[in-house]
């Protein structure tokens, strides 16, 4: 199935738990990752390295955490990590995990927001890849409308029968006389992945190519301006990479996805976010000592911090 021994996978010892890192700017791992989750592994580089960080607006209107540059003690690490701490997406990020190409994007660990596809498999095994996958925080598969649509919550055969084709005006649902409009993600994209894990399961999403959104801010943009859109995305970054206030998030099959619900895993689309290696990656690297600590109590700390939800 191209991922290795879970027992190895499986958190760590009573040792591992205390343990403390130490990095440079030499050593540090080379990391990818998800476009939701490059806030946490910034914030994870600037706490090991010593330097502080704060939000700042990236040039596609997301917010993303950036490391402080001003102070002159810290100034040359904090340069480090904007330049090198830098995601290239969910698909990207396994691509560049499994192929590990010097002359392209190395990655050594990568944060995801679902597990491998079946075509990132595929290229693990053409490749005699196995990969280790740790869950290392909570996050959740939302739903993202209007402010001014009145409906407040769906549930999962609603949603079903909205991307299936079935249901195709808002007054069928509790809502306005109005066409619905279902935006979806591109293939290989985490959010696409995850509702056809999560909600379509063996069912077939309508095809519809001129609903189709490139990258995270696609559903963001449009969904603010369009009062019978709908479409989704995942909990941290809607609410604190893309917050809009044109937007708002609904209950799904009566819970709403919030901080709490998360934690207690009651609402029915939480996720993990993944920690992942390869297989045959030393132990004794820096790569592999970052990939055991996130589950220390230092390493759920910085999730906390990020906004994220620990893994308890």
């Amino acid at each position: 199935d191209g991922l290795g021994d879970a027992g190895r996978s499986d958190g760590l010892g009573d040792a591992g738990r205390s343990e403390e890192l130490s990095f440079t700017i030499e050593d540090y791992p080379e990391v990818d990752g998800s476009t939701s989750t490059e806030p946490l592994q910034v914030l994870i580089a600037c706490k090991l390295l010593g330097v502080d960080f704060h939000w700042t607006e990236h040039f596609d209107g997301s917010n993303r955490l950036r490391a402080d540059e001003s102070a002159p003690e810290t100034a040359e690490m904090a340069e480090y990590i904007n330049r090198n701490i830098i995601h290239t997406g969910t698909h990207g990020s396994y691509v560049n995990l499994i192929e590990n190409r010097a002359d392209v994007i190395r990655a050594d660990l990568i944060l995801v927001a679902r597990p491998p596809s079946q075509d990132e498999l595929d290229l693990a095994r053409s490749n005699g890849v196995e990969m280790e996958i740790q869950a290392a925080a909570l996050d959740a598969f939302v739903f993202v409308f209007n402010i001014n649509n009145p409906v407040e919550g769906l549930t999962t055969k609603q949603i079903q029968d909205i991307y299936t084709g079935v249901t195709v005006n808002w007054s069928e649902v509790g809502g306005n006389t109005a066409d619905i409009n279902p935006y979806q993600r591109d293939r290989n994209s985490g959010s696409q992945e995850l509702m056809e894990a999560l909600v379509m399961k063996d069912l077939e999403i309508i095809d519809a190519p001129d609903m189709i959104l490139e990258g995270m801010m696609g559903p963001i943009n449009v969904i603010s301006t369009d009062e019978s859109g709908i479409g989704y995305s995942v909990y941290f970054y809607e609410q604190f990479m893309a917050p809009n206030e044109q937007l708002k998030l609904v209950a799904i099959d009566g819970v709403m996805p919030n901080f709490e619900n998360i934690k207690a895993r009651a609402y029915p689309y939480t996720t993990e976010v993944y920690a992942v290696v390869r297989s045959d990656l030393d132990e004794s690297s820096p790569a592999y000592k970052l990939w055991r600590w996130l589950l220390t109590a230092q390493g759920q700390d910085a999730v906390r911090e990020s906004g994220y939800v620990p893994i308890e």
